[in-house]
């Protein structure tokens, strides 16, 4: 295995519409990321129990089928401490913990913004050793 490249990330996208993967999926890559997707909860689980490497985020639709956003923000938070959590919904306006949220229908100038800010959390979290 070669030595992690510092600037690249590895983001989990994690929605049950397949034109959402692939959407972000292209943007994050543009952005230079390692990207890791999954079509709902409990399959996201398993690719990051699967995946060796570092998940530096994680972009979730709020609203899924088997196992909702906060959930497995839960989850993966247990088992990945330090992971940043960008959740997505058409529906609700806001997330009573303050939580950052992407709304639904995508945005590209917005997923641009939100995405620059969940990488620098990424890289705050690894300058300070989480």
């Amino acid at each position: 295995m070669s030595p992690r490249d510092p600037d690249r990330f590895t983001i989990l996208i994690v929605d049950d519409e397949p034109e959402v993967l692939i959407l972000l999926g292209r943007v994050l890559m543009a952005e230079g990321a390692r990207v890791l997707s999954a079509r709902d909860g409990r399959d996201a689980m398993d690719v990051s129990r699967e995946y060796p490497g570092v998940i530096d985020a994680v972009i979730t639709d709020l609203s899924m089928p088997k196992l909702d956003g906060l959930e497995l923000r839960k989850l993966l938070s247990a088992e990945r401490p330090g992971i940043s959590v960008l959740l997505m919904s058409g529906y609700v306006f806001s997330v009573p913990d303050g939580t950052p949220l992407l709304r639904k229908p995508l945005d590209l100038v917005a997923v641009h913004q939100h995405i620059r800010g969940l990488l620098g959390s990424a890289r705050q979290t690894r300058r300070v050793g989480c």
